[in-house]
């Protein structure tokens, strides 16, 4: 089982295919099933070695609960540390949701690395609001005092009435206790907003139109090489499993950088 240690923390990856490096990191609650579940995999692994890594606190890495384990630098020493594990010195990046927010602190704090980045259904600000619990607190609450059908129950509503069955499948394997500490807000987080110009590798950058476009139109405009692609009637968990729609493009954009 191929592990990378970051400063005695565990982070659990796995390598598929032959080709350019693409590192992958899931979303919030997540794990390298995201990749392999809805088919990226497939579609991928003919033209690229992907690099599926389970973020800390999730799948098969470390677990940890305190919130201050989840801040984005260590989250991006994980990510750098598979790399130097794997003896790679410069890769591609697609990151979605949690794993999009990571792209930006891998952009901050080690863009030498960085070929390129495709981000889904990610933002550099911080929108957390100091009043008022991250809403996906109380499903994690759910599942430690009632049970992992209860926290289901409290996704599939949050999702929009259907749970994708690779999401479910995800769901069954979460420590909430983990994620509790993860959606925990934290005061000391102040965003990521300030790197945006600095971003000069090629950006892709992707998300459902029900998943407030405004927020990637307008940020955007701040990266030198960025593209954008909004995918109609699509919610942030449906964007996650829009293969079809999102590899032909991410195809396209790793060819040519546009």
């Amino acid at each position: 089982m191929p592990t990378a240690n970051n400063q005695g923390i565990k982070i659990y990856y796995e390598v598929v295919g032959e080709g350019p490096p693409i590192v992958f990191g899931h979303g919030a609650m997540g794990n390298i099933s995201m990749w392999q579940g809805y088919g990226y995999v497939e579609m991928l692994k003919d033209k690229y070695k992907l690099i599926l890594v389970d973020a800390r606190g999730h799948g098969q890495s470390d677990k940890l609960y305190t919130r201050a384990a989840y801040d984005c630098k260590p989250m991006v020493d994980d990510v750098i540390a598979v790399l130097d594990d794997l003896g790679i010195a410069q890769t591609h990046y697609w990151g979605f949701s949690m794993g999009g927010y990571t792209g930006f602190g891998l952009a901050k704090y080690y863009p030498q690395r960085l070929r390129s980045l495709i981000l889904g259904g990610a933002s550099p600000y911080n929108n957390d609001d100091p009043t008022k619990p991250h809403p996906l607190m109380g499903m994690m609450r759910r599942g430690i005092e009632e049970g992992v059908e209860a926290m289901i129950d409290a996704y599939r509503v949050w999702a929009g009435g259907t749970v994708h069955p690779t999401s479910e499948a995800r769901l069954r394997t979460l420590d909430p206790r983990a994620m509790l500490a993860f959606f925990e807000y934290s005061p000391d987080e102040t965003g990521l907003e300030a790197v945006l110009p600095t971003m000069t590798m090629p950006c892709l950058l992707y998300i459902g139109d029900q998943d407030d476009p405004e927020d990637i139109l307008t940020y955007a405009k701040q990266i030198p090489n960025a593209v954008t692609l909004v995918l109609p009637g699509l919610n942030h968990a449906q964007t996650s499993a829009a293969v079809d729609l999102i590899v032909p493009r991410a195809l396209e954009f790793l060819d040519t950088g546009r």
